[in-house]
């Protein structure tokens, strides 16, 4: 869902900046920009800025899918050039195209306090923007109730993209209400909470499988802060429930407003509930000290009997050398030598420390070699052999070390 809506709103977005770029070259005041008033070199500027379908290629208006005729005659929109008839069309002000462009500036009718009616009220009806661009006046073609003021003649379909705009501006200046300004206390909580609950549980797996990186007051001092965040949650999304039950701020005959807040609200309470349950269900209580020690108990267990598994498979490898390495060992004389591996040798040893799988390799490289008389290749690999020893002897020196230091 997240990822289509993100695609659209890229889509409105762009549509939206096309047709801001555009207003934006067409309503600037320059002297070398011919005025409408002379139509020829107006038009000629329009359409170097936006480029004009046809007109002899379109019978059908877009809009309405009604033929041009005489008293249906055809018109160009100004912001993307397609074809439409008069009753389709709509007239914008330069006033309110500016109010489009910056709504932040001094001139712009957000900074007055009425403006041709123009007010930051939010509404529901596409048509809100068309109107106040006509000092909501519906009828859009009488030209001469736009009270001289330079327009653009724009179609049905650039107008609907406009109003999203509007409505984007409006909604940024209105005034928030108690249920948006809780609801962010309860969006920054849950970020918080999944951050905290994403450490609290990387530290019980540790203290569970007997490792000495965490303690238990680091998941203790964690679990508080969940607590934290959970009651904050709580307590909120309690608060909003309640403000159902008075809708503040909703006229009280508007009846169908204040049955919405009142869902939204409720929605808020159970989204919070559900939430709460969910990480309820996933939050593992902080183990007991005995819980902790019994884990590092069993985990040095395991690593003691891995360490004298290696120790005797060392000790079978090194037996195995001193029998294959004899005076009586036949030499042959065999050129492009290789040594092989057997597969069930690998097999055995996959569980094994990667240093001790070396030594097996190795040990079995040494024999091959003795068998085939290479005597070069067995002093090579006896050295290799005698460096992985000295490897092995130092890794299990270290984690010796560590268990000492960890008890």
């Amino acid at each position: 869902f997240k990822k289509i809506r993100k695609t659209q709103n890229d889509q409105i977005s762009i549509e939206i900046t096309r047709l801001l770029l555009r207003l934006e070259k067409l309503i600037s005041i320059s002297e070398s920009i011919p005025k409408n008033t002379n139509t020829k070199e107006r038009r000629k500027y329009e359409q170097e800025i936006v480029e004009w379908i046809d007109d002899s290629k379109v019978s059908l208006c877009p809009s309405c899918a009604k033929s041009f005729s005489l008293s249906r005659r055809k018109h160009h929109c100004r912001l993307d050039g397609f074809v439409i008839c008069d009753q389709c069309s709509r007239f914008l002000l330069y006033s309110k195209a500016r109010f489009l462009i910056e709504p932040n500036s001094s001139s712009s009718p957000s900074n007055k306090k009425t403006t041709n009616g123009l007010s930051l009220k939010r509404s529901n009806s596409l048509t809100n923007l068309n109107s106040t661009t006509n000092n909501d006046d519906t009828n859009l073609n009488n030209k001469d109730k736009i009270n001289n003021e330079d327009y653009l003649r724009i179609c049905l379909s650039c107008q609907k993209i406009l109003q999203r705009r509007y409505d984007q501006i409006c909604f940024k200046n209105a005034q928030r209400d108690d249920v948006f300004l809780y609801y962010e206390k309860i969006a920054e909580a849950q970020k918080e909470l999944a951050n905290i609950h994403s450490t609290y549980s990387t530290i019980i797996e540790s203290l569970l499988s007997g490792d000495t990186k965490y303690q238990i007051i680091d998941g203790q001092r964690l679990y508080r802060q969940l607590t934290s965040c959970y009651e904050k949650i709580d307590s909120t999304s309690k608060y909003i429930a309640k403000l159902a039950e008075s809708c503040p701020n909703i006229d009280e005959d508007d009846t169908q407003s204040q049955m919405r807040y009142a869902a939204l609200c409720r929605n808020i309470r159970m989204y919070a509930v559900h939430l709460l349950q969910n990480y309820a269900i996933s939050t593992r209580r902080v183990p007991s000290e005995d819980d902790v020690q019994h884990a590092r108990d069993e985990r040095k267990r395991l690593v003691e009997e891995r360490n004298e598994l290696e120790r005797a498979a060392k000790a079978e490898l090194v037996s195995k050398i001193s029998l294959t390495d004899s005076p009586t060992t036949p030499k042959k004389d065999v050129s492009g030598w290789r040594p092989t591996i057997d597969r069930s040798l690998l097999v055995q040893t996959q569980e094994l420390n990667p240093l001790v799988q070396q030594v097996y390799q190795v040990t079995e490289y040494i024999r091959q070699a003795q068998i085939a008389g290479r005597l070069d290749e067995v002093e090579l690999l006896k050295l290799n052999l005698k460096e992985l020893e000295q490897a092995l002897d130092n890794l299990q020196q270290q984690e010796n070390t560590s268990k000492f230091d960890s008890q």
